[in-house]
């Protein structure tokens, strides 16, 4: 893939946010093609990319190992998604204690998400998905970002925590339980089209998001530890010693840790 993510992520953390904006490009396909495939609204997906890459910019300094970056961005995405299912279950919970005057507003609700849904898009979306649902968990994830993503056995590997191998394994199996469907899944995952505002509408979010400083002091280093030693030395022997020479200075230290350990 083009844009190295270790260096990308460097200029990032250095303020560049064109580096960002590529880093958005490079990866908001993946992101939502995995958002799609656990929450199955394509409207609502596009939302969870947005805020998995404000989150992204959000901590990225808390990211030890740019190398893992894919799989890093794998985990933001599926614990939003977890987080947005466990809030809709919530709000469809008490559904059945609300009055009629919200009912009526619900009811109006789910009518125009129905007339929504006859678009011939979503319609071909959820043959998809019905279709998709004849795949092992695993295997659906993988065809769809293989189709939507347009991502290679390696790329999924590395965003899924898998070999390559098995992916070919669960890609080679999908499409053998899909047959006569496969084409049809691969035709509409590839014809998916992300909103072109969406990386201008990260960009626009990102204004208001304040990056997460790096946690914990850095360590100190071996020669701040030793010109601390150094002054404990002079306040050792009295402010009449005008000079002690740095490496004698440490040599005393050695000694004095020796004399302590014989007693």
């Amino acid at each position: 893939m083009k844009n190295n993510d270790t260096e990308l992520i460097q200029r990032i953390l250095a303020g560049d946010e064109i580096a960002f904006s590529a880093l958005v490009k490079k990866y908001q396909k993946q992101v939502r093609a995995l958002a799609w495939r656990k929450i199955g609204d394509f409207h609502i997906a596009e939302e969870i990319t947005q805020d998995t890459f404000l989150k992204v910019y959000q901590k990225l300094s808390t990211l030890k190992e740019p190398k893992r970056f894919l799989g890093w961005i794998y985990v933001i995405t599926t614990r939003l998604c977890l987080a947005w299912l466990r809030k809709k279950r919530i709000q469809m919970d008490p559904l059945e204690d609300t009055d009629i005057t919200m009912g009526e507003k619900v009811s109006y609700s789910r009518h125009v998400a129905d007339e929504q849904a006859k678009d011939m898009a979503e319609a071909k979306r959820e043959v998809v998905k019905k279709l998709l649902a004849k795949l092992k968990e695993s295997d659906r994830t993988v065809i769809t970002l293989y189709y939507f993503s347009e991502m290679t056995c390696a790329e999924i590997g590395a965003f899924l925590g898998v070999s390559a191998d098995a992916v070919k394994i669960r890609l080679r199996r999908a499409r053998q339980r899909l047959k006569k469907e496969e084409p049809l899944i691969r035709e509409a995952l590839e014809g998916f089209q992300l909103s072109i505002n969406l990386t201008k509408n990260i960009m626009q979010e990102i204004a208001h998001v304040k990056p997460i400083s790096p946690s914990g002091s850095k360590p100190l280093v071996p020669w701040t530890i030793a010109a601390s030693t150094v002054v404990v030395i002079f306040l050792m022997l009295g402010t009449e010693t005008i000079f002690v020479p740095f490496s004698e200075a440490l040599q005393f230290r050695c000694c004095i840790g020796n004399d302590r350990r014989t007693h």
